[in-house]
């Protein structure tokens, strides 16, 4: 692992369950998100006041590679599912890679912008107005 690597596994290694986030997961635009607490597609107006949106932003300055690294290692997730997500946010400007709760949503922002990227964690009530 590299060095920036292993910086930011050290501070956010806690954060993972068997290399994992239970709670959060990926949703760009070609998955259909599924609510954390009963995996299902539709959340109740309870569950939906609950919910954060991270989004990704495209800038010019860092590479697909970062971005793959980055999500694979925040997220848990393969190769092939962080391609799509740096795929997305290149051509589409932007690309929703989790939904969770506050805290959860701030601390997976915060660990994808040691990157530099800008994210965002926004109410999902009020990102689908």
């Amino acid at each position: 692992m590299d060095p920036m690597g292993e910086r930011i596994s050290k501070a956010y290694g806690h954060l993972h369950e068997n290399g994992v986030f239970p709670a959060l997961f990926y949703t760009c635009q070609r998955v259909t998100p599924i609510n954390i607490s009963t995996g299902s597609g539709e959340p109740d107006a309870k569950e939906v006041e609950d919910l954060y949106e991270v989004r990704i932003i495209d800038n010019d300055y860092n590479t697909y590679l970062e971005v793959i690294e980055i999500t694979m290692l925040a997220l848990g997730i393969r190769e092939d599912q962080a391609f799509a997500i740096a795929w997305e946010v290149d051509h589409s400007g932007s690309c929703v890679v989790a939904q969770a709760n506050r805290s959860e949503a701030e601390e997976i922002a915060g660990l994808i912008r040691t990157i530099g990227i800008v994210v965002q964690v926004n109410p999902i009530n009020e990102a689908r107005c």
